[in-house]
């Protein structure tokens, strides 16, 4: 993917002509209306006592998203205080980059994007973030308070062992994307159950196409299509065992017959391995070589450049394995990500939370929702008259969701992800049958639960 300039992040924000709101009058206590302050490069501005100048460091995922937007807010925030400074360091790889640098007597970057497939485990190292209460209660650019701001749920996944410790960004809705334009001329419909996927999935044979398609180091996107697909079909029973390390999980009927049914598509040819997952979703969306790619909204913007330009790209609900299902047909899973975090030994604990702070104002988050085609965690960061058929289906989803929305935060809270996706890669090449996959994953599950150095937290 292409990803544009500082200067063209900036052309952007003119042509959406987005204003910000500290333009706009703010309530006054007494219920009328009152000019909101100009920005001041005064530090008693700031809530958190960030001295003027001083640096600012951040380290952040160079994945679907880029880095930009964390520098446009950088850009923001030296701008408003001269002397200000902010380095951002992108990374591909953030448990290699940082993890060493959370060890006693090393000093870790002041704010870190915690995203990719190697992802920290948040959940063992805890103690060494910082609280972002005082965050969530602390005024946004536009002087409103901005736990006020949040989508609900947003701090919920962001709580460790009874601490809000992180916050996410953005709001992913997750589904089987697809090409809606391919569908709509063949006349197919997204099947709602496993068994009509394997018919289509002859289908698309008969056209010299594949039914799925997965990359090296997203072959875990898998696990979440199973999850959700069984959580659909047995209920939250099935997410709350997941979730709560269960020791019987991963052998619950719904998740044995739901990978049952996908390595019924393994062993009939109708998955693709892509090599590198960057190409895997090229041979997707530009090549049209598999149906589906089972993903979390940022694909939309991580194929944004690399699309055929009439592919559609939308998403539509998982399958179930039966027609009648415990939860309904149009259930999602829906979770914030990109996760922020303050280490508590940084140099500038103060600028990473300032730094933070700046990318949840409006003009922040609109630009994100404009560019990344993903909605932000803060309510109404999606600019009006935007054409994109990938955010109008997410919005979609949601809508038809309503109360069905749901997630599981185990596999990034216990630091999982490498681990997982070996596995599913074997599984998907081949390599495991379904209750091989299982047995590996519950081996994974009971190792963390019966491990006495980790702070589990439990769901109901």
């Amino acid at each position: 993917m292409t990803r544009p300039s500082r200067r063209q992040v900036l052309s952007a924000l003119a042509v959406a002509a987005v204003a910000p709101l500290t333009a706009c009058p703010a309530p006054s206590p007494n219920g009328t209306s009152s000019p909101a302050p100009s920005p001041s490069p005064s530090p008693s501005t700031l809530p958190f006592g960030l001295l003027v100048p001083s640096r600012i460091r951040a380290v952040v995922f160079d994945g679907a998203f880029g880095t930009d937007y964390v520098e446009f807010a950088a850009e923001t925030l030296e701008n408003t205080y001269e002397g200000v400074q902010v380095s951002i360091s992108p990374s591909e790889d953030v448990r290699v980059s940082v993890e060493p640098l959370l060890a006693d007597g090393a000093t870790p970057p002041d704010l870190i994007d915690n995203s990719g497939v190697n992802l920290l485990p948040v959940g063992k190292l805890a103690d060494r973030f910082e609280s972002l209460d005082d965050l969530v209660e602390s005024p946004n650019l536009e002087g409103r308070p901005i736990g006020e701001t949040l989508y609900h749920g947003v701090l919920e996944a962001g709580t460790f062992n009874d601490r809000l410790i992180a916050l996410n960004y953005a709001l992913s809705v997750y589904g089987l994307w697809y090409s809606a334009p391919r569908f709509a001329a063949e006349g197919w419909a997204v099947p709602a159950t496993w068994d009509r996927f394997l018919e289509l999935g002859e289908l698309a044979r008969g056209q010299g196409s594949y039914l799925f398609v997965w990359g090296d180091e997203a072959a875990e996107y898998y696990q979440e299509l199973a999850i959700t697909s069984a959580v659909k079909e047995g209920g939250h029973e099935v997410r709350v065992a997941l979730d709560n390390l269960a020791e019987d999980a991963w052998t619950h009927r719904a998740v044995l017959g739901v990978l049952e049914q996908l390595e019924r598509c393994v062993t009939a040819g109708f998955v693709l391995r892509g090599g590198p997952y960057l190409e895997a979703q090229a041979l997707w969306a530009r090549d049209r070589s598999a149906l589906f790619y089972p993903s979390g909204a940022w694909i939309a913007a991580e194929m944004q450049e690399v699309e055929a330009p009439d592919f559609g790209m939308a998403a539509s609900p998982v399958p179930t394995l039966t027609a009648a299902p415990t939860l309904p047909a149009t259930a999602i899973h829906a979770s914030p990500t990109e996760q922020f975090l303050v280490p508590r030994d940084a140099a500038n604990v103060a600028g990473g939370k300032e730094l933070l702070r700046t990318m949840l104002s409006r003009e922040a988050t609109t630009l994100f929702s404009r560019t990344r085609l993903i909605p932000t965690v803060v309510r109404e960061s999606v600019p009006s008259g935007l054409e994109s058929t990938a955010l109008a289906s997410q919005t979609r989803l949601l809508a038809d969701a309503g109360e069905h929305v749901f997630s599981w935060r185990f596999v990034t809270h216990y630091g999982l992800g490498p681990e997982t996706n070996a596995a599913w890669a074997q599984f998907l090449g081949g390599g495991l049958s379904a209750a091989a996959l299982a047995e590996r994953l519950q081996a994974l599950t009971d190792r963390v639960r019966n491990d006495p150095t980790v702070e589990r937290y439990t769901v109901e």
